[in-house]
C-alpha cells in the first residue's frame, strides 16, 4: 500500500478548521480597515501641514494649506503673493486625498481667512498665519464612526487627536 499524500478526512479537517479560522478573522479584519485608514488619512494630513510649516521657513514665505470638505483632498502650496489664493506662478508642494471612506469634516474653529474657506497657512517663521487665534481643528470622520485629527495652536505646534464619543469632546 501506497503510504504518500492525505486521507480525505485529512483533507476535510485541515479545510474546515481553515473555514473556522477564516469566519473569525474576517469581522476583525473588515473592523480593522476603516480604522487603518482613518489613521493613515489623519497622519497625510499631519505630515502635510509640517511641510507646509517647514516649507514656509526654508522659502521664508507663507505656505499655505487648502482643503476641500466637498471632495476630501488638500492641497500645500507656498503663496508668494499672501492673498490664500494659489495663482499659477506660486508652486504646489504637496497635495492629497482621503482614503477611502474618509471624509474632512468641520466645527467653527475651522479657519475661514479672506473668504477662503477651510484655509490654513504658516508664516515665515512657522507660526500660524490667520488674522484669528488657534487653536485651529482638522478632523477626519471613518465610515465606522470614528474621529482623529490635527489641532494647530497659534505657535503653530501640530497635535493629532481623536474623539471617542463621536467628536464632542478631543484629546
Amino acid at each position: 500500500m501506497n503510504k504518500k499524500g492525505f486521507t480525505v478526512t485529512e483533507l476535510l479537517v485541515t479545510i474546515s478548521i481553515l473555514g473556522i479560522l477564516s469566519a473569525i478573522s474576517i469581522p476583525a479584519f473588515s473592523s480593522w480597515l476603516p480604522n487603518y485608514r482613518l489613521k493613515k488619512s489623519v497622519r497625510d494630513i499631519y505630515d502635510a501641514m509640517n511641510l507646509a510649516k517647514l516649507s514656509a521657513v526654508k522659502a521664508n514665505n507663507v505656505a499655505v494649506v487648502k482643503f476641500s470638505i466637498t471632495d476630501d483632498t488638500y492641497m500645500v502650496f507656498l503663496d508668494t503673493d499672501s492673498d490664500w489664493v494659489r495663482d499659477s506662478t506660486e508652486t504646489i508642494i504637496g497635495e492629497g486625498t482621503m482614503g477611502d471612506n474618509i471624509d474632512i469634516t468641520s466645527d467653527s474653529t475651522f479657519p475661514t481667512i479672506s473668504s477662503q474657506p477651510q484655509t490654513y497657512g504658516f508664516s515665515s517663521r512657522g507660526m500660524s498665519q490667520t488674522p484669528c487665534t488657534g487653536p485651529y481643528n482638522v478632523y477626519l470622520k471613518s465610515s465606522n464612526g470614528r474621529y482623529m485629527g490635527v489641532r494647530v495652536n497659534a505657535a503653530g505646534s501640530l497635535k493629532i487627536i481623536q474623539s471617542t464619543d463621536g467628536g464632542s469632546t478631543w484629546s
